[in-house]
C-alpha cells in the first residue's frame, strides 16, 4: 500500500508504501491502547468511595457515612459520661468505707490503750522499697483506672475484716477483764468473820464458814466485785435476802442478808454496781453482808479475790 503525503501549501510530496502487516500491528496498538484506558478509568471509578466525580450521590454518600461517624462519636462519649458517674459514685463509696475504717481505727486505738502516735490514723501510711531498675526481668503495668479502684475495694474489705477482728478480741479482753473477780463486796465496811472453821454465833460450837462476812451500816451499799448476769434474787434459807452473780469462767459470787435487793433475775451488772443494800435478813446478829465465791461448783476463800489487783 502506497501513501502520498502532501503539504499545506503544495510546495512538496513525499511518498512512502505501507505493508498490511504493519497496518495490522498499528491498529491493534491503538485498540489496545484505548482499551487499557477506558478500563483504567473504570477501575477507579468502581474502587474509589466518592466514585471519583462528586456526583449528588456521591455527595449524599459522603453525608451518610460523616453522619454515622458523629454518631459512634456520641455513643463513645456518653458511653464514657457513664462510666465516670459510676466510678465518683464508687469512689464516694470507698471514701466514706474509709471514713468508717478510721473511726474504728480511732476507736480501736483508745480501748487498746495504745500510746499516743503508735498507731496514727490521721497520717498517711508510710511505705517505701528499692526502685526498681529498667533492666529487671520482671515487667510492670499500669493498671487501669477501674482495676486500681477494684483493688482498693479488695484492701478495704480485708482491712476491714481485720478491724472487725481486732474490735472483737479488744471487746472480748474488756469483757474478760470486766468480769474478773476481784475487790470488795461494799464501799465501807470491816471484816468481822474469815472464811473457814469458827465458833457459830447461835450454837457455839464449831462450824464451817463458807465465805466471809464485812460489818458495816445499815442500809450501805452492796457492790458487785466482777461483771455478771444475776441468777438469784429473793429470800434463800439461811442467806436471808441474797443476790447470786455468775460472772462465767466457772465464777459465782453470793452476797447475804441484805435489806433490799436493787437487782432482779437476769439483769446484767457491771463492776462496783451497786446490787443490795446491807441488813441482817436471815440467820444474822446484826448488818453485815456474808459474800462468798464459787469456783466450779466449790467454795474458797473470798480474801483471795477481796485484795487481787484488777486487770
Amino acid at each position: 500500500m502506497k501513501v502520498i503525503v502532501v503539504k499545506q501549501d503544495h510546495s512538496r510530496t513525499q511518498s512512502f508504501r505501507v505493508t498490511g502487516r504493519r497496518l495490522m500491528l498499528a491498529a491493534i496498538s491503538a485498540v489496545s491502547l484505548c482499551m487499557m484506558l477506558g478500563g483504567g478509568v473504570t477501575y477507579l471509578f468502581l474502587n474509589s468511595e466518592s466514585g471519583v466525580v462528586l456526583t449528588e450521590e456521591g455527595l449524599q454518600q459522603w453525608q451518610e457515612t460523616l453522619s454515622g461517624q458523629k454518631k459512634e462519636v456520641e455513643n463513645v462519649r456518653l458511653a464514657a459520661e457513664r462510666q465516670i458517674d459510676a466510678l465518683t459514685i464508687r469512689l464516694a463509696e470507698l471514701q466514706g468505707r474509709i471514713t468508717r475504717l478510721d473511726a474504728l481505727g480511732e476507736r480501736l486505738t483508745v480501748s487498746a490503750k495504745l500510746d499516743d502516735g503508735e498507731f496514727s490514723f490521721d497520717e498517711v501510711p508510710a511505705i517505701g522499697g528499692p526502685e526498681e531498675l529498667p533492666g529487671s526481668e520482671s515487667l510492670y503495668a499500669k493498671p487501669s483506672l477501674i482495676d486500681a479502684i477494684d483493688q482498693l475495694s479488695d484492701q478495704i474489705d480485708s482491712r476491714e475484716q481485720q478491724f472487725d477482728i481486732l474490735i472483737s478480741l479488744v471487746a472480748n479482753r474488756a469483757i474478760s477483764d470486766d468480769a474478773f473477780v476481784a475487790g470488795l463486796p461494799v464501799k465501807k465496811g470491816w471484816l468481822s468473820s474469815r472464811f473457814g472453821q469458827r465458833t457459830d454465833p447461835f450454837t457455839g460450837k464449831r462450824a464451817w464458814h463458807a465465805g466471809i462476812d464485812m460489818a458495816g451500816k445499815r442500809g450501805s451499799d452492796i457492790v458487785a466485785v466482777a461483771a455478771g448476769v444475776v441468777t438469784w434474787s429473793g429470800d434463800r434459807f439461811g442467806y436471808g435476802l441474797l443476790v447470786e452473780i455468775n460472772h462465767g469462767n466457772g465464777y459465782v459470787t453470793r452476797y447475804a442478808h441484805a435489806q433490799a435487793s436493787k437487782v432482779k433475775v437476769g439483769d446484767i451488772v457491771t463492776r462496783g454496781q451497786t446490787i443490795a443494800e446491807m441488813g441482817s435478813s436471815g440467820r444474822s446478829t446484826g448488818p453485815h453482808v456474808h459474800f462468798e465465791v464459787i469456783r466450779n461448783g466449790k467454795h474458797v476463800d473470798p480474801q483471795r479475790y477481796i485484795y487481787r489487783a484488777s486487770k
